[in-house]
């Protein structure tokens, strides 16, 4: 049962752990990233799934009251008994919706949803982490954003996200059918997530007959379940204007690691299939920054920005041996990344406008 009374009280009144279960984590990936910059081992990339992954998993899972989207999902999975199977197989963002349907089905809390939704993330992020140069730095760079404001808030997007990356992953090894699977369960929890399809697929070389063919039948598919999804998203970006504070600085970070990336993609060590990809990607983070003067809701880019984040963590983590060779050099590059994420870190758990929503962070063992 969700505490009751004014909201701004009970933040202001909680027990919690501060800040000490975010910086607890960071400094876990900070020195996983420098003991082990090339690391390729089997034994260190299980513990990064043992000292990192488990506890980020848990993070996620137990919170209490933490996001500032809390009370609109507790909402959401208070009132799925309403509806029927049939009715949430039609709704929008379907996947989420009979996810939360089930679990209330079988009288689960409300904590059980977000334990769900944070370790689908959570699993997709470490095994795509776990195929760049250095693991624990590709998964510290994604931490401060994508951890700590995506998925600690929005079961939706980080449950697809966590299909992404996964993803990702059957892209670059030349499995396309298989990525298609995967962005189309994505798009089931937020509809948003086939924005990424088109730009996946003109990075695909192998034949250009199998990637028109599986785009038009993606294409049709999406109309079909998803119509109404983007129907609502239209309205929502278009007519109504919303806004997301703070998307410039997102868009900046982004755009960094496009342009290291078009200057630097010969030396990051990457197939023909990764080079076009993570390209068009880049292309597609800088397109953002005119439009971002046009579109009305500010918003639509920032949601479409969520998607193309993974950029950063490939490009950063493989910043150092691009830059030299020389293990010092890299050393010393890779204390850069940990300062600059660091700085993403502070920056935003101090200063943001909802960062009162993350801190203290409490679990439900303090509700």
């Amino acid at each position: 049962m969700l505490a009751q009374g004014n909201p701004a009280l009970i933040r202001c009144n909680r027990g919690g752990h501060g800040l000490f279960v975010y910086w607890s984590i960071f400094l876990v990936l900070a020195a996983g990233a420098l003991l082990n910059s090339e690391a390729k081992s089997g034994p260190s990339r299980l513990a990064m799934i043992v000292i990192a992954a488990v506890p980020t998993a848990a993070m996620i899972g137990l919170r209490w009251e933490i996001g500032p989207d809390w009370s609109a999902y507790a909402s959401i999975y208070r009132y799925s008994r309403f509806f029927s199977f049939g009715d949430n197989l039609v709704r929008d963002d379907p996947g989420f919706k009979l996810l939360c349907w089930s679990l209330r089905q079988a009288r689960q809390p409300f904590w059980v949803l977000n334990a769900i939704c944070g370790l689908v993330f959570v699993a997709g992020l470490t095994a795509f982490c776990r195929r760049q140069p250095n693991p624990w730095l590709a998964y510290l760079v994604a931490f401060p954003y994508l951890v700590i404001v995506v998925a600690m808030s929005a079961n939706r997007q980080s449950v697809a996200l966590g299909f992404l990356f996964f993803g990702l992953n059957a892209f670059e090894r030349g499995r396309l059918y298989r990525f298609t699977i995967l962005i189309a369960a994505a798009a089931l929890f937020h509809g948003s997530a086939l924005l990424l399809l088109p730009i996946c697929l003109l990075s695909y070389t192998k034949s250009r007959t199998q990637r028109l063919l599986l785009l038009v039948a993606v294409v049709a598919l999406g109309l079909y379940f998803f119509r109404d999804t983007f129907s609502i998203y239209a309205r929502r970006y278009s007519l109504e204007k919303i806004q997301s504070g703070g998307v410039i600085y997102r868009l900046a970070m982004n755009s960094l690691s496009a342009v290291l990336f078009l200057t630097m993609q010969r030396r990051f060590g990457l197939t023909e299939r990764q080079q076009k990809l993570w390209r068009n990607i880049s292309l597609s983070t800088l397109c953002l920054v005119p439009l971002l003067a046009f579109v009305p809701s500010s918003t639509a880019i920032d949601r479409f920005l969520l998607y193309l984040f993974p950029l950063q963590s490939v490009v950063l983590s493989r910043l150092p041996r691009a830059f030299s060779i020389e293990q010092r050099t890299a050393g010393l590059l890779t204390i850069l990344i940990i300062g600059y994420a660091a700085l993403v870190q502070a920056t935003f758990l101090s200063f943001a406008a909802y960062s009162k929503y993350y801190v203290p962070y409490r679990s439900i063992f303090d509700a």
